[in-house]
């Protein structure tokens, strides 16, 4: 059987995330195909016979003892034959970036994201902090620059990574390999409507409080929505905040905390909600809230920053515009949610896995 060898710097083993997810629900998915291997950084035990958690390595993040032991054990693996392709997620295996040729392996990049579109959210971001951070990305900018000519194939996420990779200054600086747009597929076995259940007003939020994601609009929801319950699945550094606005808005007792949540928890929370939220004031790829949210039969409140979701009804607002965002809820609201699941075909893991699969010369 082939082996496909997959870099990245975390797995929900580390910390929930989208990037996580996805990167774990493809290896799940391509194990049904090929031998899969995951590369990634320190665990503090055993968790799945694919990965080999790299000790030394700080977990969860880039750091040197990961360029240097992640190189080594990819390696490894290719001298150990049978390697077919080599993925990395995000940057996982810009380290290594050029030993799987000389292997006769073929190398796919997994791109959630470009340095350009993350310079353009902090400088439109208008905070500080922020804009003064974005000198990384410059920097970032020209690391990509010289890395992603080494991969035989780099796979966009969405659209707007797509466009970014192909347009200046990406596409003007680096010679570019094939760009292939495979948008991040949804375990539909996993991920699935409730029928029956009864309509309600549960909005839902799911995933990290933090400022950019501006969950405080959701909260603000709910004085003009008197029936409503809001159910915030996720933690960060936005908690206190956000409590501290539930009660100065007297809606402290509609709004459930629910703290980090287990990923195998967040499809009952899914096909429980009545419409899914997603306001955040940064541009947004193509969450996987919104792909789950549908496959559960949950229809979905984002912003215009969201990436459109091909073929589904997902709607889209300023999610700044207190006016605007309210009348959509409400909208949502009295349509009612689906028995059955809202998403396009295209997004089903199992069509995603075969796309990984042909990119890695691994059918």
């Amino acid at each position: 059987m082939t082996r496909v060898v997959v870099l990245t710097r975390s797995l929900p083993f580390h910390h929930a995330g989208g990037m996580e997810s996805v990167a774990w629900d493809l290896c799940r998915a391509l194990s049904g195909r090929v031998d899969v291997t995951v590369l990634t950084t320190a665990l503090p035990g055993p968790v799945d016979g694919r990965v080999r958690a790299l000790p030394g390595t700080a977990p969860g993040r880039y750091s040197r003892a990961w360029w240097s032991a992640s190189r080594a054990a990819l390696l490894a693996e290719l001298e150990a034959g049978g390697v077919g392709g080599v993925l990395s997620v995000s940057a996982g295996a810009f380290g290594a970036v050029d030993l799987p040729a000389r292997f006769g392996a073929r190398s796919v990049l997994q791109a959630h994201g470009t340095s350009v579109m993350e310079l353009a959210s902090k400088l439109g971001s208008r905070r500080w902090r922020p804009a003064a951070s974005a000198v990384n990305n410059v920097h970032g900018l020209l690391r990509d620059a010289r890395t992603y000519r080494e991969f035989d194939d780099v796979v966009a996420v969405g659209p707007a990574v797509a466009d970014s990779l192909t347009r200046p200054p990406l596409g003007r600086l680096v010679g570019m390999p094939p760009v292939h747009l495979v948008e991040n597929g949804v375990d539909v076995d996993v991920f699935r409507p409730a029928p029956g259940r009864p309509r309600g007003q549960v909005l839902l939020v799911v995933g990290r409080l933090h400022p950019q994601k501006r969950v405080d609009r959701s909260v603000r929801l709910l004085p003009d929505l008197p029936g409503a319950q809001l159910v915030l699945a996720g933690d960060g550094p936005d908690r206190p905040a956000l409590q501290a606005l539930a009660s100065s808005l007297g809606v402290a007792d509609r709004v459930r905390f629910l703290g980090a949540v287990d990923r195998s928890r967040v499809p009952a929370l899914l096909a429980a909600a009545d419409v899914s939220l997603l306001t955040s004031q940064w541009r947004e790829g193509l969450p996987m809230a919104v792909l789950e949210s549908l496959a559960c039969g949950t229809p979905v409140v984002t912003a215009s920053t969201t990436a459109p979701v091909e073929g589904a009804d997902v709607t889209r607002v300023d999610a700044a515009d207190h006016a605007q965002l309210l009348a959509a809820v409400r909208e949502v609201l009295a349509r009612g949610r689906s028995d059955v699941s809202l998403l396009p075909a295209r997004y089903d893991l199992r069509r995603v896995a075969a796309r990984y699969a042909d990119l890695l010369g691994a059918r």
